[in-house]
Formats: structure tokens, sequence, C-alpha cells
């Protein structure tokens, strides 16, 4: 996808933090929201504690957010002015011709037009700058679907208030000096760590009563669904909710994590075990993260049919996650092996960012059930119109007079979605539920049983068009 003159606020986060993209998700409005009510709470909760304390003057800022305003009454958040950036016909009228002093913003909501081209009107997004705290949330749409993410980091956020203050710049030049003033009074920092906390108990809690909440979200009119569907549904939104509630705050720690690593004060032992945390937190955001998809497409009633596939390069996938799955299999006193053609062709599926996070899955699952010693083998080849991937395991060798010394990890249901592995607790997603998966990104799994070598997973895509190679 081609980038704007200037980065919308969704490309902001994504090249800020790469490693907190989220899968596009059916909830994504309804995450959006949940964060909007949270945040109003957040803000309401520490004008309220300024109020109270006599020493203290009321919380000062500034709200920017488009395309409409996000809050009714912005004066009841203290003295934080709000700015809203939304499309205007009339951004190509010349700005006044006198040279007099510049108006400051006002109090209340104002507006600053965009370009008629800019992408940025097309997303929702609100940056709140405070002198105890910076925020931004962002909802966009996609190819692949609806994203939503949010960020207290203030790197992102100092990338994101220089791409506002472009747009400034571009349409509403006379006001940039006043701008520029509320940079300067309000500079972006690093949080106390108790807000970043507070704001995810908050959202932890709006999240799992939204749902059962008549007075909450607006929730559109849902199909009848089957029998079975509706047996599922409360394990579905009780494993909704707490993947949910684990992934927030592990999103939290991941910001802090990602601030200390760039410390240049620290010894290297404790380096060391912040990229570990930092590592753990990622597995776990993306271990949720998919499972709180897939929960989403059990959940639909509809065939998970694709609507529109986009070519991608696999050999980048597996380049950009080869050493990380070596690495998860090392953890667990495994090795894995990867047979790859030198050059492969490209392939069509609804969600690239969805793919590399299946096959991680996969691996996870695989990695579960096999005793320590064992060896995991991926192998790539072009099976006609399709790209075949299959993962075989390798048991560590026995001695011939006790050839199954070793127990085989077992895996055991937990409803309809998950697997867990009792010895170690380990989460995966079920068989039924991971082919779902494939199904709606276009491909295909198979499972079959070795009597020696117990599952064989076998993954079809297909081939891009004309079978074009990266």
């Amino acid at each position: 996808m081609t980038m704007w003159v200037v980065p919308t606020m969704g490309e902001v986060v994504a090249m800020q933090e790469p490693e907190a993209a989220l899968v596009a998700s059916a909830s994504a409005e309804k995450e959006w929201r949940v964060a909007i009510a949270t945040m109003t709470q957040l803000l309401s909760q520490c004008v309220q504690q300024d109020l109270d304390s006599a020493d203290v003057c009321p919380m000062q800022g500034f709200i920017l957010s488009g395309p409409i305003p996000l809050f009714n009454e912005p004066t009841r958040f203290g003295d934080l002015q709000s700015l809203v950036f939304t499309a205007d016909k009339s951004v190509l009228q010349l700005p006044p011709s006198d040279h007099g002093p510049q108006q400051p913003f006002e109090t209340t909501c104002q507006s600053v037009p965009l370009l008629p081209a800019d992408p940025l009107s097309h997303e929702k997004f609100c940056l709140i700058q405070t002198s105890a705290f910076s925020w931004l949330a962002v909802l966009r749409h996609q190819s692949e679907g609806i994203q939503f993410q949010f960020s207290f980091n203030p790197e992102t956020i100092g990338e994101a208030l220089s791409a506002l203050r472009s747009r400034i710049q571009l349409t509403r030049p006379h006001q940039i000096e006043t701008f520029d003033a509320l940079l300067t009074q309000f500079p972006v920092l690093t949080p106390d760590y108790r807000i970043p906390l507070q704001f995810s108990r908050h959202l932890l809690h709006t999240a799992v009563q939204a749902p059962f909440s008549r007075q909450g979200l607006e929730r559109k009119p849902e199909p009848q669904a089957t029998p079975e569907k509706e047996k599922a549904r409360p394990e579905v939104e009780l494993l909704q909710a707490i993947a949910h509630e684990v992934r927030t705050p592990l999103t939290t720690i991941q910001t802090f994590t990602r601030l200390l690593l760039k410390r240049s004060d620290l010894p290297g032992e404790v380096l060391q075990r912040l990229e570990s945390i930092q590592r753990e937190c990622r597995d776990q955001i993306d271990r949720f993260g998919l499972i709180f998809r897939a929960m989403e497409i059990t959940n639909n009633d509809s065939n998970p049919v694709p609507t529109t596939l986009q070519p991608i390069s696999l050999q980048q996938v597996l380049e950009e996650n080869i050493s990380r799955w070596q690495k998860q299999a090392a953890r667990r006193d495994l090795s894995l092996s990867i047979r790859v053609p030198q050059q492969l062709p490209s392939v069509v599926i609804s969600d690239p960012m969805m793919l590399d996070q299946v096959l991680t899955g996969l691996i996870d699952r695989l990695s579960h059930s096999l005793p320590s010693g064992s060896e995991i083998e991926l192998q790539v080849a072009v099976a006609g119109e399709q790209l075949k991937l299959e993962l075989r395991s390798h048991l560590q060798a026995h001695s011939s007079d006790s050839p199954c010394s070793t127990p085989t990890p077992t895996l055991k249901s937990v409803g309809h979605v998950l697997m867990v592995q009792p010895e170690t607790g380990g989460l995966s997603l079920s068989l039924p539920v991971t082919k779902h998966l494939f199904e709606a990104l276009g491909g295909k799994l198979s499972v079959r049983q070795h009597q020696q070598q117990g599952e064989v997973l076998t993954i079809f895509l297909p081939l891009g068009p004309e079978g074009q190679a990266y």
C-alpha cells in the first residue's frame, strides 16, 4: 500500500510498533468504543483527583481527534482543548490576509480541515496529550478488515503529533505557531507506570461488562444461531473476555519493557532479562490474539469463505519467522529443521497478517505434543496449483529394549476451542478450529496420523497469479 505524503495515525503506530500490530478483528469497532469509554472514565477520575487537591492545578492539555469529536463536553475534563481533524470543502480558501497577532485555539472544540485526498479522513483516532500522560488510539480499515490499536509509547505519540502538525501546516499555516506553543507547553513524556495500569484495569472491567450490559455499547442484530452454536456461546464469550483480559496488561508490560531496553545505563544481565520478558509478552499477545480471532470465526454462523485474496511472499513470511520458531522449539528442548526451495512462488490468502500467527500456533501445538529431544520438520513444495507446507515430527530415538520409555505429552480438550497440555498448562487451538482458520484464509489443513511419528499436518495454500515468484 502506497503511503501518502504524510503518514496516517494507523501507519505511525504500524511503523513505530510493528510487533504490536493486531489481526483484523470483527470486534474492533467495539474495542474502540470500549477504549474511548475507558479513557473518558480515566480522565474524569484524574480531573476529580485534581479538584480534591487544593495544591494541584486542574489537568491541562489537548485532545486531537478525527473525523468527528469524541467527547460531547471536552471542558468537563479541565482545561483540555479539543481539535478535530475532518474533511472540509473550504480547505482551499485563503488564510486571513492580515499579519496581526494569531488567535489561540479556544477551549471549545475547533475544526482543522484535511485535504480532500488525505487518507486520515478515513481513520478514527484520538490523541490525548496532558501534563500527566500521552495516549493514542486508532481505528482503521484495512483490506483484510478493521483494526484497533492504542499506545502510551512516547515515541509513537511524538511521531503522531509530527504528522498532525504537518497537516495543520498544509491547511492552517496561520495557526501553526499556536499549535507549536501547545507542544512546547505539553511535551511528550513517559507516563507514570500506574496510569497505563489503571487504564488497563478500567479497560478490562468495561470490556468484560460490555457484552452483558444493555446500557453499554450498541450491538447489531445477530442471526439466529444453531442449537450447537447457542450451546457454545457462553463458552466463547467467556474465552473472549479472558483473552482480552490477558492481552491488554501484556501490551502495557511490553510497552514499558521496550522503553527500558532503550536505556544505556542498564547492566547486560538486566537487558537480557528484559529481552526475555519482551519476547514472552509478544508470544502470548500473538497467541491470545489468534485465540480471539478464532473464536470470532467460530462464532460466525456463516461459512468462512474469504471475500478477497491478496498475493503475499511466503518466502518472506518464513524468513521473518524461522529463527523465532527455532527458538520457540528450543525452549521445549526440541529442534526444528526446514526444507524450502531456493525460490518460492507467491500465494494468495485473505489475511496476510494472520498467516504467520496461524503457522506459529501450529508449531506451538505440535511442540506441546512431543517429548523432549524430538525434531519438527517443515517441508515446503509446489503441488499442482497449490503450495504445500508439511509439518511432521521425528520422535527421540530410544533403545531397542525400551522403545517407549519416554512418555509423550498428552493434549486434552478444553471446550470446543482450546487444547491444554496438563503437564505444563500450555494452551493451543483445537484442530477443528485451526482448520476453520485456514479455510478463512483461503487454504486448507489436513491431518493424518502416522503410526510411529504421530500427527502429520499438511497445509495447502493457493498459488498467486501466474505463479509469480518473489
